[in-house]
């Protein structure tokens, strides 16, 4: 766990008790993102979404991929309340569950047999249909290119990829996402792996501030698809002083 005396909260790992928090949060981080709103109906309820994110994240998002997935959450440390979460995916050579994994702190425990069943009929009992409603905007065309950006790039080299950031807009522009983001910069540093992460506007210059650079960026109109503007993209890599290049 990180503390640090000149701001609110705390980062530490995640567990399984997390989900419902989590839930509301990265609901929330995203509720009024053009992404989002193209691929939920225009009736959608953030309370609704909330509690049907909740129902899935220990099964489809803490769970899965344990020797890959790395996840960490920034805590008010007055109240406990959850204000942040990143979820970090280790390159393969550095993948691992078992005592020698890297990054241990950041690994979810894992849980019995039991209630991994339990985890996943709550899984099954949540209503999560985005893009099913007739309102709803199509972004395949869109994404595909996305994809093959990002695939491209992904194939020079061995990167460590921030997978998910959320702040939870009571809580941004507080430093929190800065914190979470440079959690991961600082593990980069010891691995000697670069970092790549997929940018939307929102988040762009946060990257750039904190060393990132962008090296492409990809801008679609999403307008003739249905969209009310444009669905931009922007592919950023930090390179720690201790990557070699290789």
């Amino acid at each position: 766990m990180t503390r640090d005396s000149a701001v609110d909260w705390t980062i530490s790992g995640c567990t399984v008790d997390d989900a419902g928090a989590l839930g509301t949060n990265n609901a929330g981080a995203f509720w009024g993102q053009p992404y989002w709103r193209m691929i939920w109906p225009d009736d959608a309820q953030l309370s609704y979404l909330s509690e049907q994110m909740s129902k899935r994240i220990a099964t489809h998002v803490l769970l899965v991929d344990r020797d890959e997935r790395r996840h960490e959450k920034a805590v008010d440390k007055k109240t406990g309340a959850l204000l942040g979460y990143a979820r970090w995916l280790l390159p393969p050579a550095l993948r691992s569950d078992g005592p020698h994994s890297e990054w241990p702190e950041a690994l979810v425990p894992d849980v019995d047999t039991e209630t991994k069943k339990a985890f996943r009929d709550l899984a099954d009992s949540a209503d999560w249909k985005p893009g099913s409603h007739k309102t709803v905007i199509n972004t395949d065309e869109l994404d595909d290119k996305v994809s093959a950006v990002k695939d491209r790039i992904l194939a020079e080299h061995e990167y460590m990829k921030l997978d998910y950031l959320a702040v939870h807009p009571d809580h941004q522009g507080k430093g929190v996402a800065s914190s979470l983001v440079r959690r991961g910069m600082r593990h980069a540093e010891r691995l000697g792996v670069p970092i790549f992460v997929l940018a939307f506007d929102v988040s762009r210059g946060l990257y750039l501030r904190l060393g990132f650079r962008e090296v492409e960026q990809l801008l679609q109109d999403a307008r003739p698809l249905g969209g009310h503007e444009n669905y931009n993209t922007y592919f950023l890599v930090y390179e720690p002083s201790s990557y070699n290049g290789a």
